[in-house]
């Protein structure tokens, strides 16, 4: 293994914080919220569909939180020098880019796999295997979109902005992007808004695997452009700015 793949993963993982918030927080939601709402399904069929749904959202919900708080360290590294003083080893620019992709990518999987698996071992979700494996792969590999979010707003803002900056994006994609209640119940202007958030069309990917059994084209274009666009600006964000804080 990389030693700075190594080293960067366990900083992050060896967070209590960011395992709870990730990890156990969404499992929790998914049980409250399936408990809340599917106990209202007197048909088992709607449970099953509303306990499914609850179940995507969810996972969708932990691996933006997840990509997002992996990656907010870049801004601190900025700060602190870090970023500065691994330009001026051996290891290359690029590979140290491609180390906190990896590890923001990684650290999105154990959300979506435990939330996964309350679902079908406490929520009573019952999809078949092949479904299973495509609906994991597909989130995980959605993921990626949010953590070139998360770099993208690491190498923009100093480090007491972006811990504000990543909380509220944090928020807004969730409460918008129809991970915390359906889109269909949000006004009109703010429905529209949801149709024009990664986070809506991220949580599309696995509804369309779970109800359809693939990821319907819309949501895989919309993923595919968000992660080109935010990874873009991130590389551009990088040329232009200096990697050590400077004063005032």
């Amino acid at each position: 293994m990389n030693p700075l793949f190594a080293f960067q993963l366990r900083r992050v993982a060896r967070n209590k914080q960011f395992v709870f918030f990730t990890v156990l927080l969404p499992a929790l939601f998914t049980i409250f919220l399936t408990k809340i709402i599917g106990g209202q399904m007197s048909v088992a069929a709607e449970r099953q569909e509303v306990s499914a749904s609850i179940m995507v959202s969810m996972m969708a919900y932990g691996a933006i939180g997840a990509a997002l708080g992996a990656t907010i360290r870049i801004s601190f590294d900025r700060a602190s020098g870090w970023l500065r003083q691994l330009r001026v080893t051996p290891v290359p620019q690029t590979q140290v880019f491609a180390v906190d992709v990896a590890v923001g990518v990684l650290l999105t999987l154990p959300s979506i796999l435990v939330v996964a698996l309350v679902g079908r071992l406490i929520n009573g979700v019952e999809l078949g295997v092949a479904t299973w494996v495509t609906l994991i792969a597909v989130l995980w590999a959605g993921s990626a979109a949010f953590v070139a979010l998360g770099i993208l707003v690491g190498l923009s803002l100093d480090e007491k902005a972006a811990g504000g900056a990543i909380g509220i994006l944090g928020v807004v994609l969730a409460a918008l992007g129809g991970l915390w209640w359906p889109v269909e119940m949000l006004p009109g202007a703010m429905r529209g808004l949801a149709y024009a958030l990664p986070s809506y069309w991220y949580a599309e990917l696995g509804r369309g695997v779970v109800f359809d059994g693939f990821p319907g084209p819309a949501g895989v274009l919309a993923i595919a452009a968000y992660t080109a666009a935010f990874g873009a600006l991130a590389v551009l964000v990088a040329r232009r700015r200096p990697l050590y804080a400077v004063a005032g």
